[in-house]
């Protein structure tokens, strides 16, 4: 029998899956510093961000600035007082969202940081495929 669970250790989420009789353990989402890690949900009102376990994390209004390659997203979410959390998602709904909150910012300086986190974030993603391709080459 599987099931799955969540554990909170402070800030940071544990997702944990027994599979077996065996734990099988994941970092869940978290907020550590201005780096928030969530997964997306859609909503009728746009996309939120949750934890692993699927409780909402924030729910403000959201923007999909850019779209990338399968599904990925460039996201900006709206706080008060010119603050927003900016970042990417792998897709708008259930999938990892990395990210991280900006202050004293306009609507466009947002999204330009979005962007340049996505791109950011999208190096890294093809070089993890890239290096994951080659392996299985390999092996």
């Amino acid at each position: 029998m599987t099931s799955t669970r969540c554990e909170r250790h402070g800030q940071v989420e544990l997702g944990v899956i027994e599979h077996e009789g065996r734990d099988f353990v994941a970092l869940g989402a978290s907020v550590i510093g201005r780096s928030i890690t969530g997964y997306t949900k859609e909503e009728r009102n746009g996309i939120c961000l949750t934890t692993w376990c699927g409780k909402t994390m924030l729910g403000s209004r959201s923007e999909i600035v850019e779209r990338y390659w399968e599904g990925a997203v460039a996201l900006v979410f709206r706080l008060p007082r010119g603050r927003f959390i900016v970042g990417y998602a792998l897709g708008e709904d259930g999938m990892l969202f990395r990210g991280e909150l900006i202050d004293n910012s306009t609507d466009d300086d947002a999204r330009h940081h979005a962007r340049s986190l996505a791109d950011h974030f999208a190096e890294l993603d093809a070089e993890d495929e890239e290096a994951f391709q080659t392996e299985l080459v390999e092996n």
